[in-house]
């Protein structure tokens, strides 16, 4: 993430900045003393995230917050601050996160790791539903698959986590009752074809990609709240409810997982 830190303490940039150098998901592309070069900086170059200290001259973080927000509605921003008192006002604004002064490396990965979640959210347009039914939202609206066993194949391959789905897989899972010849192999391209005809309508092709007998999702390219379960399941255990992928028998096997968790 191209990120910028502004604190009117050198010190406070040094620490942020040594206790970030060994984490490749954060790219510090500026660090500022002065507000107002922060967001002078911003305006030509975009930025995914932002670490405030609360309290500055001329112009404090919650101002430079907000115009940082007008600017890139998704930005993810956290704010560092000595004194509890401001961290309503910083939630008035929506900020994301903040951590109070002073700070050690395990905050700071707590924060890198909030922060990543945030930013992969705000960042796709394909919303992906694994617990409880399955279902697929691109720009806020449900994807239509008219073909019942290409959304279950598609179900299939973001159980998979982009692992490769073969042919013969999906044909055991989906057509459990019918002999592996011609005829389910053709049911099997035709659910392919489906999946990918509603992909090419939704402008989303890239999601979904097909090699000889197999299929396979990115998941890099989605936000999933199975996904967000499985990097953070203590931070994402209010999402479980117990169920997952319910109308498919076959998500009982990774139903089953789950309490590994635990």
């Amino acid at each position: 993430m191209k990120t910028i830190i502004v604190d009117d303490e050198p010190l406070a940039l040094d620490l942020f900045e040594m206790e970030c150098r060994d984490m490749p998901e954060i790219e510090i592309i500026g660090r500022f003393t002065q507000p107002v070069d922060a967001l002078d900086f911003a305006k030509k170059h975009p930025i995914e995230f932002a670490v405030l200290d609360v309290e500055m001259a001329e112009l404090n973080g919650i101002e430079l917050g907000k115009r940082l927000k007008e600017l890139y509605p998704e930005l993810v921003l956290v704010y560092v601050t000595g004194y509890s008192q401001y961290i309503v006002e910083t939630l008035k604004i929506k900020a994301d996160y903040c951590i109070m002064k002073p700070y050690d490396h395990y905050d700071i990965e707590d924060l890198v790791r909030r922060a990543k979640l945030l930013s992969r959210r705000q960042g796709h347009r394909i919303k992906v539903q694994m617990f409880g039914r399955f279902n697929i939202f691109v720009d806020g609206q449900v994807l239509q698959i008219s073909n019942t066993k290409a959304r279950e194949l598609l179900a299939l391959c973001f159980d998979h986590k982009g692992g490769i789905v073969t042919m013969e897989e999906a044909i055991d899972k989906l057509w459990p009752d019918r002999d592996y010849d011609e005829r389910v192999k053709r049911l099997y391209r035709k659910a392919i074809i489906s999946i990918q005809k509603a992909l090419r309508e939704a402008d989303c092709r890239n999601v979904f990609e097909t090699g000889r007998g197999c299929c396979y999702i990115k998941p890099e390219q989605v936000d999933c709240d199975y996904y967000q379960y499985l990097e953070n399941p203590e931070a994402q255990k209010d999402q479980f409810t117990g169920e997952y992928l319910f109308d498919y028998d076959w998500g009982e096997e990774t139903l089953a997982n789950f309490y590994d968790f635990d």
